[in-house]
């Protein structure tokens, strides 16, 4: 039987109960006090060099009003900032002067392309294109005209920063401090059809070493720069055209591989052609995507974890074709989480990886995403080839969500994973309500569907939370039934957890400390008879020092019942019982903008019926512009009265950036656990402003146990080359 997911989708909400909702905030600005800027249209471009010499620019409307969030709340910023915009047919173009009275101590050390230039001085720009007060796109470059860009959706503090669009930067710096030219296109936005365009806009400039961050808009210190809702307004923009309707982004692979593990060994030559994506413009608002034979060699491998729990690891999405528009799909209630995420109703993850995280081929896949009719949908469906573990399956998902009261939503899911004679479906509703500027409200309500079960397969999440700058505090609580199959999704744990967790964080003044974090917390998760299976009992103390340094102690009591025997280790296993103990630890971290920067952890006590001494080492080395080191050590010292093991985990992340084109990167890991040491050196050359040319190499090496010596290689070859219509 086939389900019509749309069909099933809108079910949930009619037409009618949406007429009776109140739409989200317009642009009538009645008592609205938020700053304005208004746009000056041209006829000819300014030529994007940075250095703001076009005489279009002495045309524009200025805006210096910006503002300290910190060091000094309200207080006007401590170097003088300017900003113009100007527009034509199909580009937004920003430019900014950033005056510094000491250009000397400009921080400027990063030249890749994505990286969150939180070490940086840098300017940033929210654009709210569809002026919904909730959902934005992220703009934000340094002194060196290196380039982060990022999807807001929800006013979530989880900005989505591996969307990856076409738009340029150049930045100058100078005497008088740096300044910056910006050109977005207005293809690569999403905004209503109207002749005159409002949109959302705001501004941050931060001042590295000064540790300062200034807003045009919205510099309360309750709130964030992502909070889309605390943004001024941009007037002034009429008649701009997507131009952009159609663009097929295809690849081209070759390479060779050596596999001296798994189902099939030898060495093999690689050879692939394919469509990473072909994006149509239905409206200015909606897309659809297609991909055909998508590969993602070029993706950066995972990170390696120890894992001394008994659930299972997630991992982020790093696969272009499924980050793009995933917030469309998400479905979690990310209130002061109580640990990792204990359920995604749709986990991206599950298609075209294996339980191993090792590739499975995908013949193809599309998607509709954007906004109609008022809500925002999302449509999904990918198809995946066999292998010889397991058979071909297709993945269907719909998402909608109604904005409604300005900052709140209501929506739901039916997602659907099918093939090889098997099908596990899940519908869901979720909503969050905001109240009062601080106070939300969010639940989640779903159901699985799976051959031979038919009862305990429902998932159930109510929480709430304050947050402002003194006080954070919420409860949380999760039902997951014993049967719940999330299909594409992800469940951490099938127990009830009932959470609380506050955090008093006062601002004592003065020269020294500029905040401190006093956070207890209380978490309990039961089975589906009631019983208990764990319980955490925490106290967290931090303080936040006016240098950017932290300092932070916590204390932890923790009970755990094991209904079945536990293999923590090979060869150490904890059997059924009910075990109960204490640790402490203490971590120090410092400040990231300076060219060394280093945190470490120790955290020691005991541990189920034995103790753990554990330590955690990181550091940040950027002698210049062009090169970094990022190295780690994690440490665990366990000893059990069933068997005694260390576990080792090394990384180090090194990159040579000889532009902001032309990039190289390293990650080599180590794994004791694991047995293995991995390496993937990735050579990327950005020919084009989204056309790339890849070259990976990829090598994973048994150090230890049944496959010690074992290896597999592979070097691959990729480019792209996309045509536009």
């Amino acid at each position: 039987m086939r389900v019509n997911l749309l069909l099933l989708c809108l079910l949930f909400f009619p037409p009618q109960v949406f007429a009776q909702i109140p739409a989200s905030q317009d642009d009538t600005r009645q008592g609205d006090t938020r700053p304005v800027i208004r746009a000056q249209r041209v006829n000819q471009a300014p030529s994007i060099d940075g250095r703001l010499d076009d005489a279009a620019w002495e045309e524009a409307q200025s805006v210096l009003q910006f503002y300290q969030k910190e060091p000094l709340e309200g207080e006007v910023v401590s170097e003088p900032t300017r900003v113009r915009i100007l527009y034509d047919e199909t580009n937004l173009y920003i430019g900014v002067e950033l005056f510094d009275s000491d250009p000397a101590q400009i921080r400027a050390s990063e030249l890749r392309r994505d990286n969150t230039l939180e070490s940086d001085d840098s300017f940033a720009v929210l654009l709210d294109t569809l002026h919904d007060h909730q959902n934005a796109f992220l703009f934000r470059v340094n002194p060196q005209g290196t380039r982060f860009d990022g999807v807001i959706q929800d006013e979530a503090g989880n900005i989505n920063s591996n969307w990856d669009e076409q738009w340029t930067a150049q930045a100058l710096m100078s005497e008088d401090g740096w300044s910056a030219e910006l050109s977005i296109p207005f293809k690569i936005l999403r905004f209503s059809g109207a002749r005159e365009q409002i949109w959302g806009i705001n501004f941050e400039r931060v001042i590295k070493r000064k540790n300062e961050l200034a807003y045009w808009s919205g510099w309360n210190r309750n709130f964030q720069f992502h909070h889309v809702s605390q943004a001024g307004h941009l007037e002034g923009l009429s008649d701009i055209k997507l131009v952009e309707r159609l663009r097929i982004r295809p690849y081209l692979l070759a390479g060779v591989e050596r596999l001296e593990t798994g189902p099939s060994t030898g060495r093999r030559g690689l050879w692939d052609v394919g469509i990473d994506d072909l994006k149509f413009a239905l409206t200015s608002n909606l897309t659809a995507d297609l991909a055909l034979n998508p590969d993602f060699g070029q993706v950066e491998v995972d990170a390696q974890r120890v894992n001394l729990t008994r659930f299972s690891l997630s991992f982020r999405e790093k696969r272009q074709f499924f980050i793009e528009g995933a917030d469309f799909f998400r479905m979690r209630v990310p209130l002061l989480h109580f640990g990792p995420p204990p359920l995604e109703v749709f986990y991206s993850r599950r298609i075209g990886l294996s339980e191993g995280g090792q590739p499975i081929s995908i013949l193809g896949g599309g998607k509709l995403t954007g906004r109609v009719g008022g809500l925002n949908l999302g449509i999904l469906n990918v198809q995946t080839g066999e292998d010889e573990l397991q058979p071909g399956e297709n993945f269907a998902v719909a998402r909608i969500r109604k904005e409604i009261l300005g900052r709140s939503y209501v929506g739901a899911i039916v997602t659907n994973r099918q093939g090889g004679g098997d099908w596990k479906r899940v519908t869901g509703v979720d909503t969050r309500l905001v109240f009062k500027e601080y106070l939300n409200v969010a639940g989640l309500l779903a159901k699985s569907f799976a051959p031979g079960t038919a009862t305990q397969q429902w998932a159930r999440q109510l929480g709430a939370e304050w947050r402002d700058d003194l006080l954070e505090a919420g409860v949380n609580y999760i039902d997951i039934d014993p049967d719940f199959e999330p299909g594409i999704g992800f469940v951490r744990r099938r127990d009830r957890l009932i959470g609380t967790r506050v955090l008093f964080k006062p601002r004592p003044g003065g020269e020294l400390i500029r905040q401190v974090i006093i956070s207890p917390s209380l978490v309990y998760f039961h089975n589906d008879e009631n019983v208990l299976r764990t319980r955490s009992t925490s106290m967290r103390l931090a303080l936040l020092f006016q240098s950017g340094d932290e300092l932070e102690f916590n204390v932890e009591n923790r009970l755990e019942r094991l209904f079945k025997d536990f293999a923590i280790s090979p060869g150490v296993e904890l059997p059924v019982d009910l075990y109960q103990w204490n640790t402490a630890g203490v971590s120090v971290s410092s400040y990231n903008g300076r060219r060394l920067s280093a945190g470490a952890g120790v955290n020691m006590g005991d541990f189920y019926n034995g103790t753990k001494r554990s330590l955690n080492l990181s550091g940040e080395i950027r002698p210049n512009q062009n090169i970094n080191f990022s190295p780690s050590y994690q440490f665990n010292d366990i000893d059990l009265l069933e068997g005694a093991f260390n576990t080792h985990l090394f990384g180090l992340r090194s990159s040579i950036s000889f532009s902001n084109n032309l990039l190289t990167s390293a990650f080599l890991q180590y794994n004791s656990s694991g047995d293995l040491a991995a390496l993937q050196v990735r050579f990327n050359y950005i020919f084009r402003t989204i056309d790339n040319l890849f070259v990976v190499y990829n090598e994973t090496r048994f150090v230890d146990g049944a496959l010690v010596g074992l290896s597999n290689r592979s070097l691959v070859l990729k480019i792209t080359y996309s045509l536009h219509r």
